[in-house]
């Protein structure tokens, strides 16, 4: 089981901190882990989105892994939650509701879409998404947001 001090949090924390550090100038402040902040991280995956072409698939790799444990580790401020590794999709999860639920945040290929300009990827949408049932865990409800 992970905990605040396991190796995966620290990992997540670290990228996330990335995330602020490289971001705009303008929304450096207002990268401060509150629920506000994941339409910050849509305005600037967005703002990125029209220069994607100009990216090469490395810078895309690591923005997507900055924003996604951005979010993730939003996510476990607000929500709580464990941590774990999904082997299957190569990136770090967030549980939230065990025992009585199983609510999976994985958020890699959503930043990835929004990134590369797929609008459909909406940021805040899809955390708003995940917020709803992680507040309120239906006993038995097993869903996986990706």
């Amino acid at each position: 089981m992970a905990t605040d001090k396991n190796e995966l949090y620290e990992e997540v924390q670290a990228w996330a901190q990335n995330a602020i550090f490289n971001s705009p100038t303008w929304s450096i402040n207002q990268l401060d882990y509150s629920e506000k902040s994941i339409s910050v991280v849509e305005m600037v995956l967005s703002e990125m989105a029209e220069q994607s072409l100009m990216l090469s698939e490395e810078q895309i790799a690591m923005t997507t892994q900055e924003y996604g444990c951005y979010l993730l580790l939003t996510a476990y401020k607000l929500y709580g939650g464990t941590f774990f590794w999904n082997s299957e999709y190569e990136q770090p999860m967030l549980i939230v509701g065990e025992p009585d639920a199983c609510i999976v945040l994985l958020t890699w290929n959503k930043v990835k879409g929004r990134l590369i300009g797929d609008k459909a990827d909406h940021i805040a949408y899809f955390i708003e998404q995940f917020a709803n049932d992680a507040q309120n865990p239906e006993l038995g409800k097993r869903v996986i947001y990706c």
